[in-house]
């Protein structure tokens, strides 16, 4: 496998994603109002937790294809799957329309409609993301961002309609675009195929990717369980505020997300302890240079948002999380799957989940502000990072990574929130490179070459 052909592929289709998630992070909520940008993100929030309505199907495909070839996948058990999958997500989708109708919630009835062709999405993202058929899984991820950040900024800049259901439109419309789309090439591709729906083999599938759901479903707690708290305990515009911040960080995210889906079939194909310590230093190295991504957002809110200018206190402080958040996502749970250790996962997420609400909730009491809720949320990452650190054998937290990490935060808060913009990126700049040198020369070297050679670890 080469990894770096890999990575560049997900990269280059997130440089679209990247624009997308711009305008959608910096110029929709210069667009619209407080309130109106608090419902589109309402929307938002709820659609983060769509992926729970397939009950862990999508997960246990993206169990049992893991690391396979697509030669040796058996296609008429794939689309015997395909099918059973369609007809599921509808009956779940016919049941929360109902609902939705039922109590006059008209941000629900939208959600209901993303449902299929978000799913479907997902089925085929976790296929080819499994067999490692990331030219496809490329062209997947590049459409929908593509039709958003058309529609998006023809809404904005030419139509000039201030309305946030035009943009929850426009995300559906992306959705089912590329649906349909890959819908007609799997059927083109299999239409001489028989159907088989095994589903014995369906159910093995569902007790599988259950738990991962489970794990799943924590985990988008555990992800979004502050924005909860500063919903129902704060005004509307704090809960834009706090949204825009999580944007900012989805920005970022965007990125993570490239390397977590890349490195999932290269680690399903290799274990080496040697490698698994190597890429742990690498994501801790990379997460610290994307925290300086701070000070760029701080230029954009100050000079051109001013209105979102609360929220950089907020983003000062998430941002701090970042080497925990990406280890967590990149490494520790790609290594969870691998390793068949669902409950273990489950266990662990809901453990997080747990841990994260009560700092949450004493982050509320005691200081009654989301910026004790943003760091209660970095702190939550970093007691993560240390505990799953215990699963797995060669990846205990060192005493070199304590000491570092330790060194960073304090670098960072101190260069995002007690000096002036232009200082704090300078002393952060400066700072950062120290202490890479200082700590992981031979790492940050030798991730330099990995790009510069052909990637492969």
């Amino acid at each position: 496998m080469d990894l770096k052909k890999d990575l560049m592929k997900v990269f280059g289709s997130n440089i679209v994603t990247l624009a997308a998630g711009i305008v959608s992070g910096l110029v929709i909520p210069s667009f619209l109002s407080l309130d109106q940008y608090a419902y589109l993100k309402t929307f938002t929030l709820y659609l983060s937790y769509v992926g729970i309505l397939h009950l862990g199907l999508a997960d246990g495909l993206f169990i049992k294809y893991g690391g396979s070839y697509e030669d040796e996948v058996d296609k008429s058990l794939l689309k015997g799957e395909h099918h059973f999958f369609l007809v599921f997500q509808l009956i779940i989708s016919i049941t929360i329309i109902i609902t939705s109708l039922f109590i006059e919630d008209k941000i629900l009835l939208a959600f209901s409609f993303s449902i299929i062709p978000f799913n479907l999405l997902t089925f085929y993202k976790f296929f080819y993301q499994a067999i490692g058929k990331f030219n496809i899984y490329s062209k997947i991820l590049i459409f929908p961002p593509v039709v958003m950040l058309v529609a998006n900024l023809a809404v904005i800049f030419i139509f000039q309609i201030e309305n946030y259901w035009l943009f929850i439109f426009i995300r559906l419309f992306a959705y089912f675009s590329i649906f349909l789309i890959l819908e007609y090439n799997f059927y083109r591709l299999t239409k001489s195929t028989e159907i088989n729906i095994d589903f014995e083999e369906i159910k093995s599938i569902f007790n599988i990717g259950f738990f991962i759901m489970l794990g799943n479903l924590s985990s988008l707690m555990f992800y979004s369980i502050d924005r909860w708290f500063v919903k129902f305990s704060f005004t509307s515009s704090d809960f834009a505020f706090y949204s825009f911040a999580i944007s900012m960080m989805g920005v970022i995210n965007i990125f993570i997300n490239s390397i977590t889906k890349v490195f999932y079939p290269y680690l399903a194909r290799n274990r080496n302890d040697d490698i698994l310590q190597k890429l742990k230093s690498y994501f801790i190295i990379i997460a610290s240079f994307a925290s300086g991504s701070y000070f760029f957002f701080a230029f954009i809110v100050e000079n051109f948002i001013s209105k979102h200018i609360p929220a950089l206190n907020i983003i000062a402080i998430i941002f701090a999380g970042f080497p925990a958040l990406i280890t967590i996502k990149a490494l520790y749970v790609n290594l969870y799957k691998v390793r068949k250790s669902d409950k273990l996962y489950v266990k662990t997420v809901i453990f997080m989940l747990l841990i994260s609400v009560i700092l949450n909730f004493i982050a509320l009491v005691v200081f009654d502000n989301n910026i004790a809720i943003a760091a209660a949320t970095t702190i939550s990452f970093y007691i993560w990072f240390g505990f799953s650190s215990k699963h797995f054998e060669t990846l205990f937290v060192s005493l070199k990574e304590i000491l570092y990490l330790g060194i960073f935060v304090v670098l960072f808060i101190y260069s995002s929130n007690f000096i002036s913009l232009l200082a704090g990126t300078i002393i952060f700049s400066v700072g950062l490179l120290i202490l890479i040198f200082g700590f992981y020369k031979s790492e940050f070297m030798g991730l330099i070459n990995e790009f510069k050679n052909k990637g492969n670890l």
